[in-house]
């Protein structure tokens, strides 16, 4: 199970950034990705383009 966070930022400089994080523990980070943009958070585009890192 694992806790994640999510960073999104507009521009370069790190301005307007948006920061989501899980309130459960998932165990799927494709599950709640999914979930994100099942309820309008992010875009499926956005979803599609995070990546894991260790």
């Amino acid at each position: 199970m694992y806790m994640y966070e999510l960073f999104l930022s507009t521009d370069v400089e790190g301005k307007k950034i948006h920061f989501i994080q899980t309130n459960h523990k998932v165990d799927n980070l494709e599950k709640w990705l999914g979930k994100l943009v099942k309820d309008n958070t992010i875009t499926e585009d956005v979803a599609n383009a995070v990546t894991f890192v260790w």
